[in-house]
């Protein structure tokens, strides 16, 4: 019962509640109960009281003779006092004063008075009215005696009542007080309490103004609850802000870390590291991974020490008294001696450039990310090595191409003009060598030679300007337009059009350079070997999205069995052609002239096609 009490406010309410209600329950039976018991002293007391007055009347009557008035005023008397303890709330048998005076008023007229009446009404007793009023004075003063006693009967009942109504009222009062104070300090401060945690709360604080609430009932209960939710909390959003700041700091080592390898691969992508400038991405790098002591170690795949050695920090002590194949052959990480080794073979495509060395003590290591952004920076920088040796290839099998272009040019040029002239010399030889020389024949053999002479000489310096050609920024078409307007000045008899429908069309670098010289062959015949004064170039993008060319000339058309010279040079353009894998068609005009044909699809369109058929 007391533990119920002390853990649950809604239970010690109510009890109060019932408390304050059986308080007032027991008032009210209590006066109903009282105020009952006392709703016939009244006329006990007028009864009684009456009886004093019909004693004097008595007194007046009995002498007087008059039987029948005295005989109805004893009767009345004698009912009266039967009355009286009718309505008495004692018997009279009972101890109380009260009975005691109500028998001895009682044996007073049984036995001394009513006798005496009857006695003087019979004649055998003379009395006077005075007479008989002095002796029922003892009588009357017996009766006065009960009278006093029913009015301090109902007094004390009066008394009782007022005492139970005070009793009520100041119980119902402390009820009601206690009550108030028990809702005051274990309801309203306990919730203005949790009202003012609860408002600290949505703001966020989840620390101070702690709810002191000492309680075993529903509202300590919840303050304790509250209590741990809060600093449950706390400690959340402190491990959370906590998490926060190592998580900001990890992204902003990534931050960096990406910001170093894209800054890093765009310096890449724009040419060739030199050693110093890799001494430098080598420093920013220890800095950005929070890493010291780094070796790197460039080496060709071929050789057997490094030909670059970049130290950041104290690098690797024992770098000198090891074998350098071992040291590029080996990757992780190794215990030597009083160090903990990190090796990052710089390796592509089976072909070594070196190896990456971080140096620890011995005891310590490189967490995951740290390792990671090693193998990130090493393999940055083999790809930087292998780009530039690949760049460096590119170079040299262009160059050897461009040789065999000259060589393959000079051949079908001036190799075959000095071949004529060689030729043209033998003769010469031979002619002066007869008995009679033929000074018509000399004269027309040295007439060869000359035009030979002349013929390579103008190859000599078309070859020079073929070879001195660059594809600009204008592109293609603005390298055709300069040749157009070249040949316009060399030969203003010709006219020369061009009709370029390919600025839509993304040609590679290759496609560019076969195609200019294709152009530029077809040009060349027609406008030194067609003898016409027109010559039209169109370049232009089919359906099917392969590239169209035509040179046509109005002059008087290729011959069925080109000489010995090849002026058109057929085998060159369809060297040419080959390259590009396109169709080459040399015809004549059926309105004179000759057209070269060129068809090749481009190698964007190929690779779409591809992709389509790999969708499909």
């Amino acid at each position: 019962m007391l533990n119920r009490i002390r853990q649950s406010i809604v239970y010690r309410i109510g009890i109060l509640m019932l408390l304050t209600v059986l308080v007032a329950l027991s008032s009210m039976v209590a006066s109903y109960v009282i105020s009952d018991a006392a709703e016939n002293d009244a006329a006990a007391v007028n009864l009684a009281g009456s009886l004093r007055a019909m004693s004097y009347r008595l007194s007046a009557t009995a002498p007087s003779g008059d039987i029948a008035a005295t005989r109805a005023l004893e009767n009345e008397v004698t009912e009266r006092l039967q009355r009286v303890l009718s309505i008495s709330d004692f018997s009279a048998s009972d101890n109380l004063r009260a009975a005691h005076n109500y028998r001895k008023v009682m044996d007073s007229w049984e036995e001394e008075i009513r006798p005496l009446l009857e006695s003087i009404t019979s004649g055998r007793s003379s009395m006077d009215s005075l007479q008989l009023a002095t002796r029922l004075e003892p009588f009357i003063y017996d009766v006065d005696t009960l009278v006093f006693d029913y009015q301090t009967i109902a007094e004390e009942k009066i008394s009782l009542l007022r005492l139970v109504q005070l009793g009520s009222l100041f119980a119902i009062v402390v009820l009601v007080y206690l009550s108030l104070y028990i809702l005051h300090r274990s309801v309203e401060q306990p919730l203005k309490q949790l009202t003012n945690r609860s408002l600290s709360i949505a703001q966020g604080n989840f620390k101070q103004n702690r709810l002191e609430i000492d309680s075993d009932d529903e509202l300590g209960v919840l303050a304790r609850t509250i209590n741990y939710m809060s600093d449950e909390i706390h400690a959340t959003h402190r491990d959370l802000a906590h998490r926060v700041e190592l998580k900001t700091a990890q992204l902003q080592k990534s931050h960096k870390a990406l910001d170093f390898q894209y800054r890093l691969a765009r310096r890449i992508s724009e040419g060739p590291l030199t050693g110093a400038e890799l001494g430098q991405w080598l420093g920013e790098f220890a800095n950005v991974a929070d890493i010291s002591n780094l070796d790197l170690c460039l080496m060709t795949p071929e050789g057997e020490l490094p030909y670059e050695h970049l130290v950041q920090g104290l690098g690797n002590a024992l770098c000198h008294s090891s074998e350098c194949r071992t040291c590029v052959s080996t990757c992780g990480p190794s215990d030597e001696e009083q160090q903990r080794v990190y090796r990052f073979p710089l390796e592509v495509d089976k072909r070594n450039y070196g190896v990456l060395t971080c140096t620890l003590p011995r005891g310590e290591s490189l967490n995951d990310e740290q390792q990671q952004r090693l193998a990130t920076f090493a393999d940055s920088v083999t790809a930087a090595i292998a780009i530039n040796e690949r760049e460096a290839q590119e170079r040299r099998v262009a160059l050897l191409d461009e040789r065999a272009i000259i060589a393959r040019e000079l051949h079908d040029s001036l190799a075959q003009s000095l071949s004529y002239l060689k030729i043209q010399v033998t003769r010469l030889n031979r002619t002066n060598r007869s008995e009679q020389v033929d000074k018509t024949k000399v004269k027309e053999i040295i007439t060869e030679l000359k035009e030979g002479l002349d013929s390579s000489y103008r190859q000599l310096r078309e070859l020079l300007t073929t070879f001195r050609l660059q594809i600009g920024p204008g592109g293609l078409r603005n390298i055709l337009e300069q040749s157009i307007l070249a040949y316009r000045e060399q030969h203003p008899q010709i006219t020369i059009l061009l009709d370029y429908q390919l600025d839509e069309v993304p040609l590679s670098p290759h496609e560019e350079i076969h195609l200019l010289q294709l152009v530029r062959e077809a040009s060349q015949n027609a406008v030194y070997h067609s003898q016409g004064d027109m010559v039209q170039i169109g370049m232009t993008q089919t359906d099917n999205h392969s590239v169209s060319v035509h040179i046509r000339d109005n002059g008087i058309g290729i011959s069925s069995s080109p000489e010995k010279r090849n002026h058109f040079g057929m085998s060159i353009m369809q060297e040419r052609a080959s390259n590009l894998n396109g169709k080459l068609h040399i015809c004549r005009r059926e309105e004179g002239g000759t057209e070269v044909q060129f068809s090749f699809v481009p190698q964007y369109a190929r690779e779409r096609e591809l992709v389509w058929r790999d969708a499909v």
